[in-house]
């Protein structure tokens, strides 16, 4: 009995709990004054016959704290409570009740025992009455009215039973029967009040939702600035709401319009369409109708609509009405038309994209296949855009490729598909030829029309395009081999130099095999842990001293030791690059930390690093952090880099990595000067303490080329000049040494001072290293004969 009233609290909705405090705010009131009036009235009327105590001071006790609480509760009329409050209040009136009802019911029980026997009966029926009155003001908070009965009329009522005079006794049992019936009573209307509230509830909610539904579908229909229509079917006749003047420019459309009227406007390509799907609502099975379709508005303009609307039926299942609402589209329409041209098309040059060209490739073929025919595909390079974007800026990089991609679309035939494939790279798909050997004739007439100048700025920029050609069904059945083959054709062209054609022949895959075969190659080598690093004594020029080496890639197998050429593919790869590098890194710092604590004092040795290595962008962190844990410092490591690693995305990242580790005592070598991308800005960007000049350069030193005598003295002059170590690699004769002597270059490697050695060696190399004897044998080439002979071969 009492746990479901408390759960009641706890579980009442908030608008039943809010109604139940309404009722309560009258009824508490009502109860405390019956039981202070009855209480003022028993201590009245027994004044005189008990003790003062009984009739004066504990009354006067009862009827203040019932005032107080009663003035509580009438002060909280006016009050906006939260859910949570009332919850307290309703707890909070149980418990007033049950301790107020017992102090009554107990006084009552003191008065029983105190008064003269003839007065217990009046005595005993005056508490019960009050306690039945008390419970009765409380039916909305049934607990509250059965602690009030109880405990108001329980005592009095137990004293009966138990007084021993079967008057009493029965009087008590009769209390008892019909605390009972009272009791019973207010249970069932309490729930009848709660059935009430329920009803209630569940109908304002219905009341609120039904005005939300009306609120938000009228709000939504201004917002969407639909059109709602209403369609008779049976005599034709359509209605629309006063949005159609603004959406479609009738101003008469909102008095309702004839079928024929809107038939009329309907798009000629959708009429037939719509017709058919509205004489189909015949089917009983089709209660909503959806359609999309184009009508003319009063402007001249056709509209994208889409109609929606549900099938009014009468009593047999036909239909009699459609209602619905009518939404504009157009604007979404062209939106969507953009984004797909978008996802299909190159934002700067309007050609297609790979995804569109792919898609091209895949119809022509299938198309070959069933025409038996042949269909050609050409894949473009723009010789040295690198360079031209260099020094026109990428708005001039923009521009030839804009001016290539219109040259290219009016050079191609009506039938091809132009595409920029990204970057420099274009393709063309030739569909529907006859015969294979229209290709090659097609390519050169094609390059032909696209290789005059292109003005810009006042320049006249020179243009230049290499071209692989493939052939299917010739050269690859499938989009994917074909395109292996047009790419493989075009390298093969660019290798020729500037502007040349290539057409697929089947040995070109064997360059591909190769390339795979080096990857592989190089995946087992860091498998199985056989990079290890061979160093190459760099000898002071001036003195002969060893003041270092250079750790050079090596790898083995079954077959023997191998150089990094025969996995070069490997050392321009990513992700294999930088594998490469970290195993090459811990190995050269291992053999730095044993010759160390050996007390060898073996310079600085040089490692290379690639444009992988710099991706990641903790490359200084890296090398910092495994010389920190081999404790040695960072002026032992020299980081060699080619000038490829300053150009692109990374350049940013390479910039950090090399000023964090210059700061830190790292050296920094430039490799193969001269060779690549060479720019004076490079060195005035990066810090860079030591040029390397190529063997390249080396090679011819003293005997056949002066340019190459001229450009090692200019490079040697320009680090001079910049306070920059210079090292000339590939020294292998006395005469290319005496002549970098003469030059003052400050150091030199190569085959003349000792090959690549194993970690092994070098402390031996080191120990038994004469420089004095070195430099003597070295110096052994006459490099001023040298010139003389070359002077008399030359101009004599």
């Amino acid at each position: 009995m009492l746990s479901n009233p408390l759960k009641e609290i706890v579980e009442s909705s908030d608008e039943t709990l809010r109604e139940q405090h309404a009722h309560l705010r009258g009824q508490i009131p009502l109860m405390y004054a019956l039981m202070f009036i009855n209480a003022a009235f028993l201590g009245f009327v027994t004044h005189g016959d008990v003790e003062p105590f009984y009739s004066l001071d504990i009354p006067s006790i009862l009827c203040t704290a019932i005032a107080v609480r009663a003035i509580l509760w009438i002060s909280r009329r006016y009050q906006e409570l939260n859910t949570r409050q009332i919850r307290r209040h309703l707890y909070g009136s149980i418990a007033a009740s049950a301790t107020l009802s017992a102090a009554f019911g107990g006084w009552g029980l003191l008065l029983l025992q105190d008064a003269e026997p003839m007065r217990s009966t009046s005595i005993a029926l005056y508490i019960f009455v009050g306690s039945i009155t008390c419970c009765y003001c409380l039916q909305a908070l049934p607990l509250a009215g059965w602690l009030t009965l109880i405990f108001g009329a329980m005592p009095v009522t137990v004293w009966l039973l138990v007084s021993g005079d079967w008057y009493l006794s029965a009087v008590g049992l009769a209390f008892l029967l019909a605390a009972v019936v009272i009791l019973n009573s207010l249970a069932n209307s309490h729930r009848a009040f709660r059935k009430v509230l329920q009803s209630q509830s569940e109908m304002s909610g219905l009341v609120t939702a039904l005005q939300h539904s009306e609120e938000r579908y009228r709000f939504a229909a201004l917002a969407a600035n639909d059109i709602i229509w209403d369609v008779s079917l049976g005599d034709g006749r359509i209605n629309l709401s006063s949005a159609a003047i603004a959406i479609l420019g009738y101003p008469d459309a909102p008095t309702g319009t004839s079928a024929s009227w809107w038939v009329e406007r309907l798009h000629p390509n959708d009429r037939d369409r719509l017709l058919i799907q509205v004489a189909d609502l015949g089917d009983a099975d089709k209660t909503y109708w959806t359609e999309r379709f184009r009508f003319l508005s009063a402007g001249g303009a056709y509209l994208d609509l889409v109609a929606k609307g549900y099938v009014v039926r009468d009593g047999q299942g036909r239909p009699r009405r459609l209602v619905g609402s009518l939404q504009d589209v157009t604007a979404q329409t062209h939106y969507e038309d953009g984004l797909r041209w978008a996802a299909l098309h190159d934002s700067l040059t309007q050609l297609p994209n790979r995804e569109m060209f792919a898609d091209r490739l895949q119809e022509a073929l299938e198309g070959a296949m069933q025409d038996e025919n042949y269909v050609g595909l050409i894949l473009l390079d723009v010789d040295q855009f690198k360079a031209a974007n260099d020094s026109l800026g990428h708005h001039g990089g923009d521009a030839l490729l804009c001016e290539i991609a219109a040259r290219l679309t009016l050079a191609a035939p009506s039938t091809a598909t132009v595409a920029r494939l990204g970057g420099d790279e274009f393709g063309i798909i030739l569909p529907g030829w006859t015969t294979a050997d229209d290709t090659a004739r097609t390519v050169e007439d094609l390059l032909a029309r696209t290789g005059d100048t292109m003005a810009y700025e006042g320049r006249q920029i020179e243009i230049s395009l290499s071209a692989g050609v493939a052939v299917a069904c010739e050269h690859g059945a499938t989009s994917e081999a074909l395109l292996r083959s047009a790419d493989l054709a075009l390298y093969e062209a660019k290798s020729q130099g500037l502007g040349r054609i290539s057409v697929f022949r089947p040995w070109m895959r064997a360059g591909v095999e190769r390339e795979k075969k080096m990857l592989a190659d190089a995946r087992s080598a860091l498998r199985a842990d056989r990079i290890v690093p061979f160093y190459q004594p760099k000898v002071c020029l001036r003195t002969g001293a060893c003041a270092g080496f250079e750790a050079l890639l090596r790898w083995h197998d079954d077959q023997g030791l191998h150089s990094p050429a025969a996995i070069g593919a490997a050392l321009a790869d990513p992700d294999l690059s930088v594998q490469i590098t970290e195993r090459m890194l811990d190995r050269v710092i291992a053999d730095m930390r044993g010759w160390s604590s050996s007390g060898l004092s073996f310079g600085r040795i040089a490692i290379n690093g690639s444009a992988g290595d710099f991706r990641q962008g903790d490359f200084a962190a890296r090398i910092l952090d495994r010389l920190a844990w081999a404790g040695l410092p960072p002026s032992v490591l020299e980081l060699e880099v080619t000038e490829t690693v300053f150009l692109g995305q990374i350049a940013d990242n390479v910039s950090a990595a090399l000023n964090s580790l210059s700061r830190a005592g790292v050296s920094i070598a430039l490799d193969d000067f001269g060779t690549g991308y060479a720019a004076l800005t490079h060195l005035q960007q990066f810090p860079v303490d030591t040029i390397k000049i190529d063997r390249a350069f080396v090679s011819n030193l003293g005997v056949v080329d002066t340019q190459d005598a001229a450009i090692v003295g200019a490079v040697i002059d320009l680090a001079r000049n910049l306070g920059i170590h210079t090292v000339a690699e590939g020294i292998e004769t006395p005469e290319q040494f005496t002549h970098l002597v003469a030059k003052q270059c400050d150091f030199g490697q190569g085959y003349l001072f000792g090959h690549p050695m194993a970690a092994e060696q070098v402390k031996k190399v080191i120990a038994e290293w004469d420089a004095a004897a070195v430099f003597a044998a070295c110096g052994a080439g006459d490099w001023p004969t040298s010139m003389r002979k070359l002077h008399n071969v030359m101009f004599v």
